[in-house]
């Protein structure tokens, strides 16, 4: 059985194996018999639209993809690519893509889509499929919510185990923390339910280690109080940027932790589908969310409103699904690149060297995150802490190839600026394709994530988007 390749350098700047051709292809006729069209090879009809990752800057170039239904299909799988020296890579929609998946089978689980939700326990079962954007409507009416972050569309399972940075992690820590139990598919190919009682080291490993130690096909995970969501962003001319983003940090500072605070600085590309108003300016962005109503959002962006014009205004009373609005992030596949760093303070000086370093070539945003500072899990888990005081992010669309360089240079030079005041890690949910785990956590927890991983999974069945370097 073979699966040989050639290598190309795909859009995330590093090298990585193409699509193979048909006569390249594993014998994957066992599987396909037991899959049936839930199975798609290149050659064929639906295999661009399957293969296709979230983020089409890059080309994860699987061997076969497996459209789940059940987790009998990803157990079927699981054994299959077990017998012939395959690696399965689980992912949902197409998010939480990379090189480290080529050559694999990755297996989608769009069609695992079981949501159950239970008020008065505060819990919620989710299937692999559910996005963030159908979870949140279900508790529209209850005054719950969960730890959604910046876009609806991501999956709640892949962002669960990879940590994940939500609107509530000041009140409620990362979405690692919220996670209860999971049901697995493991490396034997078998289907079981975990949880703290009866697994306690393989629950620490889900909570933000990523997909590296079996498929996790649903959670179960903790619903939170939110009496009343408020919510949504104020962007400002570019010329107010320097006061506006010293008005954010004295907000952030003095903000309760009911309440989060982020700020941008954007770019808007020239590009055909985006409103003219806006198409080709630049701005400076301060968006917010509060589960404690709309007043305490108010007192907490005075000032900010004070610091410059307003010219577009989207703070209101908020459904728990329209959470997922608030940054206004697109939904649809495209090309993008990110970059983030732990920041330990934000200070004017801070600010000088981000606005220094704002219209860097290639760079499209910087945001900052406030996470209100470093702490401890409620939960055992690799990553279930909140592991910076602020996270800045550096984004950019890839318009073509020849971009790549400009954009990574560019982002270098931003992460160069914010040396003095890098502090801290990175959550695996934001790191960017390609980083390994070594930016997430200390020496002694990747010890202990690779001893979990050798001891669920000592094949190495299993390939997440993100692992050990």
């Amino acid at each position: 059985m073979s699966t040989t390749t050639a290598t190309t350098t795909t859009g995330d700047g590093n090298v990585t194996e193409r699509p193979p051709k048909a006569d390249e292809v594993a014998d994957l006729a066992p599987l396909r018999i037991q899959l049936s069209d839930r199975l798609v090879a290149p050659g064929d009809t639906a295999w661009d639209e399957s293969s296709r990752p979230w983020n089409l800057a890059i080309d994860q170039a699987p061997v076969a993809v497996v459209l789940a239904a059940s987790p009998d299909d990803v157990a079927v799988t699981v054994r299959f690519a077990r017998a012939y020296g395959l690696a399965v890579a689980p992912q949902a929609g197409g998010h939480g893509a990379s090189a480290r998946l080529a050559g694999s089978i990755v297996v989608r689980s769009t069609g695992l889509t079981d949501l159950v939700v239970d008020p008065v326990a505060r819990t919620a079962r989710v299937g692999a499929g559910v996005r963030w954007g159908a979870l949140q409507a279900a508790l529209d009416g209850t005054g719950l919510t969960a730890m959604i972050g910046s876009n609806p569309d991501v999956s709640v399972v892949g962002f669960t185990l990879q940590g994940g940075y939500s609107w509530f992690t000041r009140t409620y820590g990362m979405g690692a923390d919220s996670l209860r139990a999971a049901e697995i598919v493991d490396a034997q190919g078998e289907v079981r339910w975990v949880d703290d009682r009866t697994d306690p080291e393989l629950m620490w490993a889900l909570r933000g280690g990523g997909g590296n130690l079996a498929y996790v096909t649903a959670v179960e995970i903790d619903l939170h109080p939110a009496p009343e969501i408020a919510g949504g962003r104020l962007m400002f001319p570019f010329t107010a940027a320097r006061d506006v983003l010293n008005a954010y940090a004295d907000a952030t500072a003095t903000a309760p932790p009911t309440v989060t605070l982020w700020a941008t600085v954007v770019h808007v590309p020239d590009l055909p589908f985006l409103p003219a108003e806006v198409r080709g300016e630049s701005f400076v962005v301060v968006e917010g969310a509060t589960t404690e109503g709309l007043d305490g959002l108010e007192a907490a962006l005075a000032s900010v409103r004070a610091s410059g014009p307003v010219v577009h205004d989207t703070v209101r009373v908020r459904t728990a699904s329209e959470v997922g609005d608030i940054c206004e992030e697109p939904v649809d596949p495209m090309p993008a690149l990110h970059s983030a760093r732990p920041l330990g303070a934000l200070t004017p000086q801070t600010v000088d060297a981000l606005l220094a370093v704002a219209h860097t070539p290639g760079v499209m945003q910087i945001q900052v995150r406030h996470l209100g500072g470093v702490r401890a899990g409620r939960r055992p888990g690799f990553h279930t802490g909140v592991p910076s005081e602020l996270l800045a992010t550096s984004l950019a669309l890839v318009t073509a190839p020849e971009a790549v360089p400009v954009i990574l240079s560019g982002f270098a030079t931003v992460a160069e600026a914010l040396r003095p005041w890098t502090e801290g890690a990175v959550a695996p949910s934001l790191l960017a394709a390609g980083e390994s785990l070594e930016r997430s956590a200390s020496s002694a927890a990747l010890d202990r994530l690779g001893e979990c991983v050798a001891h669920e999974d000592p094949a190495g069945v299993f390939r997440a988007a993100t692992g050990h370097s």
